[in-house]
């Protein structure tokens, strides 16, 4: 009963969301009203779902979770042409996206029929971008991405709270049945809720224009929507506020053993880094890394001497080519303050385990054009949602919020000599 109000809920989103789309006066409310559109098709079909696997017996619906286990696809809600025809990745359709994007010529109708119940009525502000398009950006990213390869990717609904031990799946041995461990209960209280957030990347129609064969032209996309989105999505899993944007692993605020400062006349000594290490618990001793900007690395760690000048192999690059500091692989990116360009109480460098960070998206893409009156020229631009934090929640514990799942998460931060 539950589900059925909640579907009928996201069908009244949906009816009021086709509504304000054929009412929109102008591009910011035709925007608004899209995103609503999209956010109850997502709803919808995670509902009907439910709904359907609920409706399975027990043997089939057990044998139905260890199917979709088993075939996991990041970024999971993608592409799935096995059980019938995707129109999306037709040939004629490809064709006739690329003109679209080229030539502006209207996307045919029969492809706008299928597309009007899941995204618009209005035919000619936005076009889905091709499943091989989109099926080989996301590749890419969880292949190339220096974060995305290592993080977590799910697709849960957003607005439904989800108990940490759901995604932090662990094996204990216990007495009895009912015997649950205090640590287990913290994460079955402690929730979280992903929300929708719109990820736009501009394309540059210059490159685009310039491709005449449509495998160029697929190509040419990928390659920016690739760069754009990584990059995006990174920065946003790094230093993200949460509002409008995924909230970023530094955004936390930690139990002060948690957070370790470090000054100008200890960053370069080994005493200081053995100080982070040993705040490391020994559960996540395996999964944690050290992620900082690659001049820390290079200033302070990759040239670290002793009294007599001679270098200390605390921080070496090991056969294959990884940076490693105490027996840890070091993590070097740009969307890190290096300890020289920090301020006072910045965080220059964190020990983390990626895999706790969740991406939630499908990144199914869009691809909308526009003319833009005051710039005298076509906007490009492709569209997905996604949200992400990390599996840490709170919990509310002799009247005071306690963090729950932060343990493999340390900051270091730059101090004064007199700290």
């Amino acid at each position: 009963m539950e589900l059925e109000k909640l579907l009928q809920q996201s069908e009244q989103r949906k009816a009021e969301a086709l509504e304000n789309i054929k009412k929109a006066e102008n591009l910011e409310e035709l925007d608004i009203a899209e995103l609503a559109l999209r956010k109850a098709n997502i709803d919808i079909e995670s509902i009907k779902s439910q709904m359907e696997q609920n409706n399975l017996p027990p043997e089939s619906r057990k044998a139905q979770q260890q199917t979709e286990q088993k075939t996991f696809t990041p970024l999971a809600t993608y592409a799935n042409t096995e059980n019938e025809q995707d129109i999306y990745n037709t040939m004629e359709y490809r064709k006739a996206f690329q003109n679209y994007v080229l030539k502006g010529e209207p996307i045919p109708e029969k492809f706008s029929e299928k597309r009007a119940n899941e995204m618009t009525t209005v035919s000619d502000i936005g076009a889905v971008i091709p499943t091989t398009i989109q099926n080989k950006v996301i590749e890419d990213m969880t292949i190339e991405g220096k974060i995305l390869s290592r993080i977590n990717q799910t697709s849960y609904q957003g607005g439904i709270e989800i108990p940490i031990s759901d995604i932090n799946i662990t094996a204990k041995w216990l007495e009895s049945e009912n015997e649950v461990s205090d640590e287990q209960k913290a994460e079955m209280n402690a929730k979280l809720t992903f929300n929708y957030h719109v990820l736009e990347a501009r394309v540059a129609i210059g490159l685009l224009s310039a491709t005449v064969s449509l495998p160029l032209f697929e190509a040419t996309v990928v390659a920016q929507l690739k760069k754009a989105m990584t990059r995006a999505l990174e920065i946003a899993m790094i230093e993200g506020n949460g509002n409008g944007q995924p909230l970023g692993f530094t955004k936390y605020t930690l139990p002060v053993n948690q957070v370790i400062t470090m000054t100008e006349s200890d960053i370069g000594t080994v005493k200081k880094w053995a100080e982070v290490e040993s705040e490391i618990p020994e559960s996540y001793e395996d999964s944690v890394i050290y992620v900082m900007a690659k001049k820390t690395w290079e200033m302070y760690l990759n040239s670290m001497t002793d009294t007599t000048g001679q270098k200390i192999g605390l921080g070496r690059i090991n056969e294959k080519g990884q940076k490693i500091l105490n027996g840890r692989e070091v993590l070097t990116v740009d969307k890190l303050p290096s300890f020289v360009s920090a301020k006072t109480g910045d965080i220059f460098a964190v020990v983390v385990d990626l895999s706790q960070y969740c991406l939630n998206s499908n990144l199914a893409m869009y691809y909308k054009k526009y003319f833009d009156e005051d710039k005298n020229k076509w906007i490009h631009k492709a569209l997905t949602i996604a949200d992400g934090k990390m599996a840490i929640g709170t919990i509310e514990k002799n009247g005071s919020t306690k963090l729950v799942g932060a343990k493999g998460l340390l900051y270091i931060k730059k101090g004064t000599a007199s700290e």
